[in-house]
């Protein structure tokens, strides 16, 4: 346990102290496990740059999405978090209850990472949150966070370095694609660090970075039903034209209207436009005639 000096004679719990979650394993009796995609983060810096850059409030709540060992816990607690922390893995769960249950800032839940109702947490206002993502559901946390960003204040998470280079790509270039413009459209996003893989135990075969995503006051997009549509069509159909991959979607004629209507060039390919491109292409789609 590690404590602050706060005056003659008394002293201020701040949170648990650093350990090696190599050791953490080797006291408990574990081994990371491949069913769970575990890589448990080993660097110190890279631990402390996560909690830095979600910089919580004094008592301020940050949802952990998949915590271990508690090794990133440790660290929000030390900045003065109220962690509630969501893991699947029962010998995990039973790991942050030993080691950190004597916390009273911190409540362990079984949960689903991916499937965790923010809404329902976001009581008294927007939420932050963090995890180290397994990356084998990365794209099902990130799909949550689209769909219940109204409730998210920040989300520090990490993610491979190829998942990172999506979420940051502009229009026409080789990364930008569908999950480009569904997290564009509600986030704000911003690289925090990048991660090598010794960074890990085991080491994974990628590369790795921390990305901060913060919601937009005003979405750039409304991620309609039509939306969607036109956005996984476009990049469905990559080499086709975007009148020839809305054809696909829509049909000849409701194509062609929607383009006219919204004044963008079918010739176009769909990794050309722009999320706003593709909000205004979708508000056309839903009415084609322009009535």
């Amino acid at each position: 346990m590690s404590t602050a000096s706060e005056g003659p004679g008394s002293a201020v719990e701040i949170g648990p102290a650093w350990e090696d979650p190599r050791k953490a394993l080797a006291r408990h009796g574990l081994a990371p496990k491949r069913s769970f995609s575990q890589n448990f983060l080993v660097s110190r810096h890279v631990v402390e740059g996560i909690a830095r850059a979600v910089a919580p409030a004094a008592g301020e709540t940050v949802v952990e999405l998949g915590p271990g060992l508690g090794t990133l816990t440790a660290a929000l607690l030390r900045a003065g978090a109220k962690v509630l922390a969501f893991e699947r893995d029962r010998d995990m769960i039973a790991v942050l209850r030993a080691d950190l249950g004597a916390y009273p800032h911190l409540e362990v839940r079984e949960g689903d990472a991916a499937t965790v109702a923010l809404g329902e947490l976001a009581t008294e206002g927007r939420i932050a949150l963090a995890g180290n993502l397994p990356y084998a559901v990365t794209g099902g946390i990130l799909r949550n966070l689209c769909d219940q960003a109204e409730h998210v204040s920040r989300a520090v998470v990490m993610v491979q370095k190829e998942v990172r280079d999506r979420l940051l790509a502009a229009p026409g270039t080789a990364e930008y694609g569908a999950l480009t413009v569904f997290i564009q459209a509600r986030f704000d996003v911003r690289s925090v660090l990048r991660v090598p893989a010794g960074s890990f135990h085991p080491p994974p075969k990628v590369e790795s970075a921390v990305v901060c995503l913060a919601p937009h006051a005003v979405p750039r997009a409304d991620e309609t039903e039509a939306f969607r549509q036109v956005v996984r069509g476009a990049f469905q159909a990559r080499r086709k034209t975007l009148r020839n991959a809305l054809v696909q979607v829509f049909g000849a004629a409701h194509a062609t209207a929607s383009l006219d209507a919204a004044g963008i060039d079918g010739a176009r390919r769909g990794e050309t436009l722009s999320v706003e491109e593709f909000s205004r292409l979708a508000l056309a789609a839903e009415r084609p005639t322009g009535t």
